[in-house]
């Protein structure tokens, strides 16, 4: 992999950004699983992997970027001792990819390890030194616990001589603490680098995508390198311009374009998947063509007031901010006011301001991306295939916007699209046909070739009298339910889906279609209701059922088409046999690919490709039931018939049962015979009971599930003193107790720590629900370490211990769940503002953390995905406990690459939709802007 950063000495680049910031959550996420699951401790130590990527493909500066802003969040989320492991893992793992960066080896590696072991010993036993009372505290308790052991066997076994055996050994390990330290700290810095070493090595293949550069973010530092011109973009005019990826020597994107669009213009761009539509995208924005000739009258002023904004297709992947106001001012220079509540009025978002981006439905999520792009009052606004994940009402509604835009602002529009109808909206249209323009396709020929074909699906239900494959009966799901967080999902679902059907299930963006396919796979358990799978639970059906999720980038867990074909197929055979070529080859020539594609990597394909590879893998398994999550998204005409027709087939041919959830109706009759729609999470046109429900299952319709109330690390709404009490002081608090605690951890600062716990806990007025309850192994834990230490020497030190580290853990919770996540790069910028003085870079650490904050919980939902489509994918069979030991070995490898490439990916996207609103801002700085153009008067 080649990194692709910058020359030393200059400040990081928004994908530079972006990797830290994502990077440094997933740290923070494997630290945090081995702080509250102390039997899954040893976890921490993977936390090297993200910061050794970190240092893999960027310069230390973008290293101690991630490890300031993991820091900063584990300190918050799980404590000193997190951040203690956090840092040392940030320390290991950056060095371990720097060397690999520099093209060292692991010979390299393992002499750093040898010089850095020594600096961490000493580094930690100066630490003992300095916090000697809590080093006491923590020694007595050890001690007690040893000794606890010795005398428990001792007494059972009869076995005096292993208790005085006990009592020594715990006097002479902990007497000599300063040399048992230090041996442990050698033996494990050189494994934990070594570790880290081969952890690279095994995820660098899936994330070498990563080194593409992206085009656009060539054209930001080529805006920035004319920053003495006026922004002013338009009339762009393209004479003979053409374009090839990786720097003119591969694949031919655009040939010989030419092309004008002038202010106020309306313009739509057609074309089939792989015409060259993103590349133009790109070159309408700044980048450089490899051939031809553009010509501007000034700068093109990517994501800055008065220049371009771009609008992409997948909304999530443009969205930063935390809340909606939060990401509607996120790139705009200080100073630079805007009117929040008009803007989201203009978008159909009116009093969404507080809202989080992460309750957003993925309509309203675009429509925020729109709201951003119109916040910079832009010359020219690029959408590209913006409508594609929206329902019918938000595509007219969007349309309705962009149409409007060219006349009322004076905003030039370019929109791609693969509809017929959206096009026929713009004053001209351009069509692309294998990086060309085709000259003979005008408006008139789109519209005759591309009429849609009418919608033929229905409410009627299939004949009662067959047994139904899958039942629901009084289904609702609430998403973290009994807490302040509830979020109602799904009200009073009845479904029967029979054999060999085919459904539509349609709704607005938002309604709860993807939580009713989940259900109908098992893969969540209802609040309420009963679900059934071929007469059996649904929740121990897992795996009858093959799902095609929204994303299916986290679908596809192995690194080749071929390798995750035969994974989801359960078919642990080599890729050069016989068998597995055969079943590859087939599974792709279902989904109307070529069998060539199976050794293409899984990063590099379109999005369009990954859907119907995840299909092809369902198809593989020989799931007789699939449910398919928006299969049609980004796929041009021809591909969705094709993928209809070829579904349709299988139905009629294999009797496939099929469930397709989509808000596209064109041509769905090719696949389904029967629509269901999706109303505020319930069905608007339900199926009747039917007379197969007997009484026994309508006595189980009214059973409801009761979930444990889990830890849920976010603010809770409110206006208590504590919730308008600005972060400063709370994390200058936190911190204070923190300190005093470890400095003098006795029972006075108990007292004093309780005293400011109760006087938070009156000033936040939370209410009981935030509570979580704790599981039974949690406290099977502690009433064991009880009773270790009341048999050896005592329970003074160990409840103490107990009761310290539950007031920093309240005292933590207390503070996030009071203070907004978008305040905290804010007072973290107040807290570290005068290490300006000493030329830190506190804004590069402002915008890291930004990120970290704004992706913790992104990266759970992502691997809350990945482990979903691990349990729905078929096991393969192995014959003895060997190969199950090592087919568990692969599962775990797999997840963990899985989820680190989904990581990378999700950096890639934040450090795209950074680039996309002009980079970062300074913050609290008044960034210099000079716009000549007049579309900014016409505002």
């Amino acid at each position: 992999m080649h990194s692709v950063s910058t020359r030393a000495g200059t400040g990081l680049r928004p994908v530079e950004i972006a990797d830290a910031g994502v990077f440094a959550a997933l740290a923070v996420v494997i630290v945090s699983i081995g702080a509250f699951l102390p039997h899954l401790g040893v976890i921490e130590l993977l936390s090297v992997v993200p910061f050794a990527l970190v240092g893999l493909r960027h310069r230390i500066r973008a290293v101690v970027a991630a490890m300031i802003a993991a820091g900063f969040t584990a300190f918050l989320v799980a404590g000193v001792t997190a951040t203690a492991v956090v840092v040392s893992c940030a320390v290991l793992g950056g060095l371990c990819g720097a060397v690999r960066r520099w093209g060292r080896g692991t010979g390299t590696i393992t002499l750093a390890a040898a010089a850095l072991a020594p600096l961490t010993a000493a580094t930690v036993v100066g630490a003992l030194y300095v916090f000697s009372a809590t080093r006491g505290l923590v020694f007595a308790s050890l001690s007690a616990s040893l000794v606890g052991i010795g005398r428990i066997f001792g007494r059972a076994f009869g076995l005096t001589q292993l208790q005085h055996r006990a009592d020594a050994v715990s006097d002479a390990v902990l007497g000599a603490w300063p040399v048992t330290v230090s041996a442990l700290i050698l033996l494990i810095v050189p494994i934990a680098m070594l570790a880290a070493n081969a952890a690279v090595v095994l995820v660098a293949r899936r994330v070498e995508w990563l080194g593409h550069s992206d085009l656009l973010e060539y054209a930001l530092h080529a805006d920035d390198a004319m920053a003495a011109q006026p922004i002013a973009p338009l009339p762009l005019e393209f004479e003979g311009v053409g374009y090839r990826h990786q720097g003119g020597h591969g694949p031919v994107a655009l040939i010989d374009i030419d092309l004008t669009i002038m202010p106020g213009e309306f313009v739509a761009v057609v074309g089939a998947n792989g015409a060259g539509k993103s590349t133009l995208v790109s070159l309408l924005a700044g980048a450089e063509p490899t051939s031809g000739r553009v010509r501007r009258p000034g700068r093109v002023g990517l994501g800055l007031p008065g220049g371009t904004a771009i609008v992409a297709q997948r909304a999530e992947t443009q969205v930063i901010g935390s809340t909606v106001a939060e990401d509607l001012r996120w790139g705009l220079p200080a100073g630079y006011d805007i009117d929040v509540e008009q803007l989201l009025s203009c978008v159909g978002l009116t009093g969404l301001a507080a809202a989080s981006t992460e309750s957003l439905s993925g309509g309203q999520l675009q429509r925020l991306a729109i709201a951003a792009a119109l916040a910079r009052c832009p010359a020219l606004l690029v959408s590209d295939e913006s409508t594609a994940m929206l329902d019918a009402a938000g595509r007219a509604e969007v349309m309705d916007l962009l149409a409007d835009l060219p006349d009322r602002t004076g905003t030039a529009v370019v929109h791609v699209t693969h509809d017929p109808a959206e096009a026929a909206r713009a004053k001209r249209v351009i069509s692309l046909a294998d990086g060309r323009i085709d000259e003979a396709t005008g408006l008139a020929a789109t519209l005759a070739t591309g009429t849609p074909a009418p919608v033929t699906t229905h409410a009627a239900v299939a004949d009662p009298a067959v047994e139904p494959v899958i039942r629901l009966r009084a289904v609702g799901h609430r998403f973290d339910a009994g807490t302040p967080w509830e979020a109602t999902a799904l009200r009073s679902v009845d479904l029967d889906i029979r054999d060999g059907e085919g459904v539509l299930i349609t709704g607005a963006n938002g309604s709860g279609k993807t939580t009713l396919a989940w259900v109908l796979a098992g893969l969540i358990h209802p609040t309420q209701g009963t679900a059934f799978i071929a007469g059996a639970p649904a929740s121990e059906s897992v795996g009858a059922v093959a799902v095609s999720f929204q994303h299916a980038r986290l679908q596809l867990q192995r690194p080749t088409v071929a390798e995750d074909l035969l994974a989801a197929a359960g078919l642990d055979e080599p890729l050069s046999s016989e068998r597995a070529t055969a079943l590859v080859n087939a599974a792709l020539t279902r989904v109307g690919l070529p069998a060539d594609l199976g050794e293409r990597s899984i990063d590099e394909l379109s999005g369009g490709q990954m859907r119907r590879v995840a299909i092809a893998g369902l198809l593989a398994s020989g799931r007789r039931i699939l449910v398919l999550d928006e299969p049609l998204a980004g796929l041009d005409r021809e591909s969705r018939r094709d993928l209809l027709e070829q579904l349709g087939q299988m139905r009629r041919d294999e009797g496939l049962t099929l469930v397709i959830v989509s808000h596209d109706f064109e041509d769905i009759s090719l696949a389904c015979d029967r629509r269901l729609e999706v109303v505020h999470g319930t069905l608007a046109m339900p199926d009747p009971p039917g007379a197969a429900l007997d009484l026994a299952e309508a006595s189980r319709t009214r059973s409801t599930h009761v979930q444990k109330r889990s830890l849920v690390v976010r603010a809770v709404p409110g206006t208590s003193p504590l919730h308008r009490l600005t972060p400063t002081p709370k994390l200058l608090a936190l911190a204070g107790a923190t300190l005093l605690g470890l400095a003098l951890p006795g029972w006075p600062t108990v007292a004093a720590l309780t005293a400011l716990l109760a006087l938070g806990t009156l000033l936040a007025r939370l209410p009981r629900t935030v509570i979580p309850r704790l599981p039974w192994w949690a406290l099977l834990t502690v009433a064991f370490g009880a009773l270790l230490t009341a048999v050896g020497s005592g329970l003074d030190p160990f409840v103490r211990s107990l009761v310290l580290a539950f007031e920093f853990a309240a005292l933590s919770l207390l503070t996030i769940w009071t203070t907004r996540v978008e305040d905290l790069p804010a007072a973290f910028v107040r807290i570290t503002g005068p290490l300006r003085v000493l030329r830190a870079p506190v804004d590069e650490w402002a915008h890291t953390l930004a990120l970290a904050v704004r992706t913790l919980p992104l990266l759970r939902e992502e691997a809350r995905v990945l482990l979903a489509g691990h349990r729905l994918r078929a096991q393969p069979h192995c014959g003895g406990q060997l190969a199950r030991l090592r087919g568990q070995v692969r599962t775990v490898l797999d997840l963990t690459v899985a989820l680190v490439a989904s990581a990378a990916r999700r950096s890639s996207d934040l450090g795209r939709a950074s680039t996309l609103r002009g980079g970062m801002r300074p913050v609290g700085r008044r960034s210099r802007l000079k716009i000549t153009s007049d579309h900014m008067r016409r505002q």
